[in-house]
């Protein structure tokens, strides 16, 4: 195979059209106009260009950094995970850098590589997610922690999510509710998948269950916006299991806000147990999922192939527990 031609970053501005100092802001993250941005980036990954590719070469160098893909940092339940990732790596000398929504898939590639980190831990991928396969395409080890990928060949851990949606249909069901809805995360997340397959059979082998499923991509305004327009039906249900805290969250407010009174009139349970769910005012009933071991789980899979780059694929799947609270009761 044919060597791809070595370029530098004056040949790279040449082709785009810009400064070298242009390009240099790109690739570092500073502010560049979107054309101009976007004009950059199809010509470094044309020539698959890293300013620092080459001091990176040598065999057995190692940078000591981490990638941490995480997607949304306003949803209480990522800074959790983030937190205890970063102590597992403290403790072993090493350093962690974030990718966040705020970049492209190119422009988390090119941090990625650019900072020559040894391994990625992704934390929200989807169905046909572009960057995981772009950075394992590049050799750099990667592994799916929370959210996993079927037929991803990489370690992957996560909780029983199934089981989580299960126990939230057994407790509503207990509590006599038949007419329910299920606020839904993201369609192709394997966490909405899981979780509402394992709510879904639990609730139809009743047999006499009405159920409403929508989604609202794990997003609090699009779960608000949902749940005030079920609440407005002519039947509306009396029982919410919404695929995250958050948007559990969303679903109280809307109810407070439609004068419906929880749990008087409307049971609410959500999934995942952040800290702001135990909180008082809060106090909401939910399926708690071992946030910081996913978290340490998934640093410490990812180290292990470090070290071991031919040992045998793992999946761990971690166990979850039913939290009851003052936001569910009978019918």
């Amino acid at each position: 195979m044919a060597r791809r031609p070595t370029v530098t970053s004056v040949q790279i501005a040449r082709e785009a059209g810009v400064a070298q100092s242009t390009v240099s802001r790109v690739l570092n993250g500073g502010s560049v106009a979107p054309e101009t941005r976007r004009r950059v980036l199809e010509v470094v990954a044309k020539y698959d260009f890293q300013p620092s590719q080459a001091a990176r070469s040598l065999v057995g160098a190692r940078s000591g950094l981490i990638g941490v893909v995480i997607r949304d940092l306003t949803n209480p339940f990522y800074p959790v995970m983030v937190k205890a990732m970063e102590r597992v790596l403290h403790g072993q000398g090493l350093r962690l850098t974030l990718v966040t929504d705020v970049m492209t898939a190119d422009e988390g590639l090119a941090l990625l590589r650019r900072e020559g980190v040894d391994g990625v831990v992704f934390t929200s991928a989807v169905r046909d997610e572009p960057l995981a396969h772009r950075i394992r395409g590049h050799g750099i080890p990667v592994v799916l922690c929370h959210r996993t990928l079927e037929g991803f060949a990489a370690d992957q851990v996560e909780a029983d999510n199934v089981t989580a949606g299960r126990l939230a249909a057994e407790h509503l069901l207990d509590l006599g509710h038949r007419r329910m809805a299920m606020v839904c995360g993201l369609a192709g997340a394997s966490t909405s998948e899981q979780r509402g397959r394992g709510f879904r059979e639990r609730a139809q082998a009743c047999g006499e269950v009405a159920l409403t499923e929508l989604y609202a991509g794990y997003d609090y305004d699009a779960a608000y916006d949902a749940v005030r327009g079920l609440l407005a039906g002519a039947e509306p249900p009396t029982a919410l299991f919404c695929h995250n805290d958050v948007m559990a969250y969303a679903a109280l407010n809307a109810a407070a806000a439609a004068g419906v009174a929880v749990p008087r009139e409307l049971s609410v349970v959500g999934c995942d147990d952040v800290p702001l769910s135990s909180w008082e005012r809060i106090d909401l009933t939910t399926v708690r999922q071992p946030l910081e071991r996913i978290a340490r789980v998934g640093v410490e899979l990812l180290l292990d192939r470090l070290a071991d780059p031919d040992a045998p694929l793992r999946h761990e799947v971690l166990p979850v527990e039913f939290v009851g609270r003052s936001t569910t009761a009978p019918v």
